[in-house]
């Protein structure tokens, strides 16, 4: 869990473009970044002078961005493209300061991607949801092409993140990361960055997601350890459709237009119905066996319903998943967004806001793959 921080004003529905006017080319107004708290976290966070010998965090996230502006690699890109890569050179770091430690005296930032996705997420949660999402996982990969190699399984690696974002545009962003810093291993870390786009060629991922038989095929090869290509017979038999989202998203009223004809299994009415406090923790253990039983029951009988609850994290839905994936249902995880103010304002009356911003930071987005189809409602 991170500290979070002051991301700016929240604009609803419409999305403010202060960001983007801040890193427009061909000057970067850095004296107005620099009025940012999470920037000014970066200046006093210090790097392993081993790997790092240019100093504090956001001297080389300054350092990434004018090498990622003079590679010909960015310059070849579209203008959309080029936006991306500048806000997750500017956001690539963001998490250091919540995660360095030093210890031997040592320091190293462990994590840092993982949760500096979570983070830029909150900084740009009103952007548009592709452009945003993109940034995001740009950022949570933005090690990959370096350290990817030494994973069990380096394919499925470059397979998985190219699901998210091009591991083409990964590939760039870790080539600025790599220049725009002072450190004697930087021939051998370019040495590597090589490899993983040799890697992602030979495999058909580097500029593009890799083909697939059938949607049941990538489900497979997600949930799996079988290798690709997957081509496997799509067996199933009747659909689990999971609701995902922050509380006050909207997901009930995503029920209603888009499902009401299917029977629905909602953690909240279950709690309503047996009289279990949300504050109750002891009483959450039986709303989520008395949820998991209807949810067998309906798969056995191969009768398609919603599953209606947060749905938060990757570790959820895998439960879940997990669960039922024996009764051979097709799984369609539906995520639900909307504006944070509108959140706020939504369910303020039942659930405290420090909890909402909470499962905010506690978000991970759903991914292809994880179930057999993902839709997405910006409301």
């Amino acid at each position: 869990m991170y500290k979070p921080m002051n991301t700016g004003p929240v604009t609803g529905k419409k999305q403010h473009s202060k960001m983007a006017s801040l890193l427009a080319e061909p000057e970067i107004n850095w004296a107005m970044l620099e009025t940012k708290d999470w920037v000014q976290a970066m200046e006093d966070c210090p790097q392993e002078p081993e790997y790092h010998a240019e100093g504090d965090v956001w001297t080389h996230t300054r350092m990434v961005m004018e090498a990622l502006l003079d590679l010909p690699e960015y310059q070849a890109q579209s203008a959309a493209n080029q936006n991306l890569l500048r806000h997750a050179a500017l956001l690539h770091d963001v998490a250091k300061p919540v995660c360095t430690v030093v210890e031997n005296g040592k320091i190293s930032s462990p994590r840092h991607a993982k949760v500096g996705e979570k983070i830029a997420r909150e900084i740009m949660w009103d952007h548009p949801f592709p452009f945003r999402e993109a940034v995001c996982a740009l950022v949570r990969f933005h090690g990959l092409p370096i350290w990817g190699l030494e994973k069990n399984n380096p394919i499925r690696s470059a397979v998985l993140a190219g699901w998210r974002v091009s591991n083409e545009l990964i590939y760039i962003l870790a080539k600025a990361d790599v220049l725009g810093r002072i450190c004697a291993t930087q021939d051998e870390l370019m040495y590597r960055l090589e490899l993983y786009r040799e890697l992602c060629l030979e495999n058909d991922c580097f500029y593009i997601e890799r083909p697939w038989f059938n949607d049941h095929s990538r489900f497979r090869y997600f949930w799996s350890e079988e290798t690709y290509p997957t081509e496997i017979y799509d067996d199933t038999t009747h659909e689990v459709i999971m609701l995902s989202g922050i509380a006050g998203s909207g997901k009930d009223t995503v029920y209603q237009k888009h499902y009401p004809h299917l029977p629905l299994i909602s953690l909240d009415h279950i709690r309503q119905e047996f009289k279990i406090k949300p504050s109750d923790k002891d009483g959450q253990g039986k709303v989520a066996q008395i949820a998991y039983e209807r949810a067998k029951e309906y798969c056995r009988r191969k009768q398609s319903f919603v599953w209606n609850s947060t749905n938060l994290t990757a570790d959820m839905r895998a439960r879940l998943i997990g669960t039922l994936r024996v009764y051979d249902p097709r799984f369609t995880i539906h995520y639900i967004e909307t504006a944070q103010n509108a959140i706020f304002q939504r369910r303020r009356d039942d659930i405290n806001i420090t909890v909402l911003e909470r499962m905010i930071r506690q978000l991970e987005i759903p991914v292809l793959g994880e179930g057999h189809h993902l839709s997405i409602s910006i409301t």
